[in-house]
């Protein structure tokens, strides 16, 4: 089978016009919110995927464990010092003396490390008596190593690896590591690599390798090569590094890509040429940094690298998903469809680009399959599925498949988005039956707060930065969305279906509003209890109502506890021309569901039932006035003209209470009341 180059020519590339045509990928919806897709842009949403180069980076050199990079001073004395007492009661010897020698050891090495001389360590520190032969001769030539003796020391730690293998567990790996750094300067760099290469066989072998020198080794190397500007060995060495667990290899991989990508065209093709390399260059290119760097933004970086991949004739169908997605980012979306039918389908990516060029291409339903077929891949990136799942949800909606929307915005945990539908497009019934029938899949995402760092730690744990929307089963997104219909109940006048589906708090204050406002309408009471039930349950709303009956969106906006106001919804009716624009469907639906028009509407009905008690009460009571004065405080700011009824009726009805007195001399509510 033949396989093509990524690409024929450089002006297949179509540089400016099309490279980074996602660079404003990021959605943002206020300050520090999390993104929305409701009014995503058609730009936005056929732009390339945004890569992390942590997730690239994981992908090609798995860890099981993250070791962390090489301990400092303090915790690698205290391993020392570890290691030296488990030898010591392998040796035979009692716990109280095995423990004396321990202490006096790290004593002495900590002496060492804060850089005192040996004529004044052996003042202050007597070397330690008993110790294993392996911990003798690497503390003599740590010793001479700080005395600049680099032939003393490196004769004592050869002496370890004469020992029998059983007399050398703990310092084999030690000793082969510092006669490689140790041989640096006086001898080729070659002969310290054979030590490294030691080192690494000795750690294979089961040696003990506490600190991760092997990680120590792979990372000397690269950068030796990074010196000599061999940025494919110094990448590949890198990730070897990675590999063992060092994390501080991250950060190299970063700026060794970096250097390659500003490098000549000679040290590029031999980039091109080395299947590890060529893919953590890819990956930087395809990641989107924001370190304010200007090699990190310059889209002739890209240009550059496509014309190494064409000379070296690159036709790597184990990175195709990977090259279709370039090709994409760059805008060579025919170059991208050849990739991606070459790619494996076991690759979520692969369906991830099939999608963006299936919706590049109007194909709606195509496009909202892949999608479908990526969220679900076992190995796509959890960060990578929020945004997957994201995108499918806005492309469900474009469809008129409005269940469909919900269910995707829900695994993503886009709560803005899946709100807009179970409360401004579904019927109170079909969010009930949906409700009844939704079982999460259970699919691990994340999404980070805004601004916050993405590290290979953080990308993997499927646990996001928003906790309040998480749990394993999904069950806090349930509760969120009963408690959606709740309202939507309550505010139809169903309260008696509302209660099952809120939280013991608000089902507490449910009833207590339900049982006051039925008590308000009893004509069997009194006027008197009538209207105080009336007015507990106005209070009542006035404090707690967007608990029990707010708008999860427009116009309470609990779903920020009413702090920020700003409607998606208006951006997204503004335009028309897209396919991914809101359709008749969903404009009719829009226009004729019952949603309160002001601004934290359940205080307008507090205001109602405030109004309900007044009218039970006598004129020229100041309690009549006390509710008056109240209520009309609770809109007056905000709605002047609303509140203005009740300024009027405490004015005519208890003119002559020291309330209605106050309001009649100040044409208004009575300041400070």
């Amino acid at each position: 089978m033949k396989f093509p180059l990524l690409f024929k020519s450089l002006r297949d590339v179509k540089l400016f016009a099309l490279i980074f045509i996602g660079t404003t990928n990021a959605i943002a919806c206020g300050p520090d919110f999390p993104n929305c897709y409701l009014a995503t842009s058609e730009a936005d949403l056929l732009a390339a995927p945004e890569g992390f180069f942590a997730i690239e980076i994981e992908r090609l050199a798995p860890t099981t464990a993250k070791r962390g990079p090489i301990p400092d001073e303090s915790s690698a004395d205290a391993r020392e010092s570890d290691e030296l007492y488990a030898a010591l009661i392998h040796r035979g010897e009692s716990e109280p003396f095995a423990k004396k020698i321990a202490r006096s050891y790290q004593a002495y090495r900590a002496a060492q490390r804060a850089g005192v001389k040996a004529q004044a360590a052996m003042e202050t520190r007597q070397f330690p008596d008993g110790l294993p032969l392996e911990f003798a001769h690497y503390l003599a030539g740590t010793q001479a190593w700080y005395e600049n003796n680099v032939e003393a020391a490196r004769k004592e730690w050869s002496a370890i690896l004469a020992l029998p293998e059983e007399a050398r567990h703990y310092r084999s790996t030690w000793a082969a590591y510092m006669l490689g750094r140790s041989g640096v300067d006086d001898c080729t760099h070659e002969e310290a690599q054979r030590w490294f290469g030691r080192t690494r066989e000795l750690a294979k072998n089961g040696f003990a390798d506490s600190t991760n020198l092997v990680g120590a080794s792979f990372g000397t190397e690269a950068q030796w090569a990074l010196a000599r500007h061999d940025y494919a060995h110094a990448i590949n060495l890198y990730l070897d590094q990675y590999a063992t667990g060092d994390e501080s290899a991250y950060a190299s991989l970063r700026m060794a890509a970096a250097a390659a990508a500003g490098s000549g065209d000679c040290e590029k093709s031999a980039v091109a040429g080395d299947p590890r390399a060529r893919a953590v260059l890819t990956a930087w290119f395809l990641a989107r940094f924001s370190s304010g760097n200007e090699a990190e933004s310059d889209p002739r970086l890209l240009c550059a690298w496509t014309a190494a991949l064409v000379a070296a004739k690159v036709s790597d169908v184990d990175q195709a998903d990977r090259l279709a997605w370039l090709a994409y980012e760059a805008g060579d979306f025919e170059l991208a469809k050849i990739w991606a039918r070459l790619a494996k389908d076991s690759s979520a990516e692969t369906h991830w680009i099939r999608a963006k060029l299936a919706l590049h291409d109007n194909r709606l339903c195509d496009g909202a399959r892949e999608l479908g077929v990526a969220a679900v891949s076992a190995d796509l990136a959890p960060i990578y599925r929020s945004t997957v799942l994201g995108e499918l949800g806005r492309v469900q909606l474009a469809l008129d498949h409005r269940e469909g929307a919900l269910s995707a915005w829900l695994e993503g945990a886009h709560w803005e988005d899946a709100a807009y539908v179970a409360e401004r497009l579904l019927t109170i019934d079909e969010l009930k039956l949906f409700l009844a029938n939704y079982q999460s899949a259970g699919l691990k995402t994340y999404e980070p707060d805004p601004g916050e760092a993405v590290t290979p730690e953080t990308f993997a744990s499927g646990q996001s930065a928003r906790a309040d929307l998480w749990d394993e089963s999904g069950s806090s997104l349930r509760v969120k969305l009963a408690g959606l219909l709740a309202r939507r109940l309550v505010r139809a006048g169903r309260i008696p279906e509302a209660d099952v589906y809120l939280p013991e708090k608000e089902k507490a204050l449910l009833a207590l509003y339900a049982k006051d406002v039925r008590g308000g309408f009893n004509s069997m009471l009194r006027a008197k209890k009538r209207a105080a039930a009336f007015w507990r349950a106005a209070q009542l709303v006035r404090a707690e109502g967007m608990a029990f009956m707010g708008t999860e969106l427009s116009p309470d906006f609990g779903i920020w506890d009413g702090e920020f106001a700003y409607d998606e919804i208006e951006d997204r009716l503004k335009g028309c021309d897209s396919p991914f624009s809101a359709t008749k469907e969903e404009r009719e639906r829009l226009s004729s569901m019952p949603i309160p028009a002001k601004r934290f509407s359940y205080r307008y009905r507090a205001a109602d039932l405030a109004w309900w008690a007044a009218a039970l009460l006598p004129n020229e009571d100041d309690e009549t006035a006390t509710i008056l004065n109240t209520a009309g405080g609770w809109l007056k700011a905000r709605d002047p003209v609303e509140a203005n009824r009740f300024y009027q009726a405490l004015v005519i009805r208890c003119g002559r209470t020291s309330l209605g007195k106050a309001a009649a001399e100040q044409h208004w509510f009575p300041s400070g009341q």
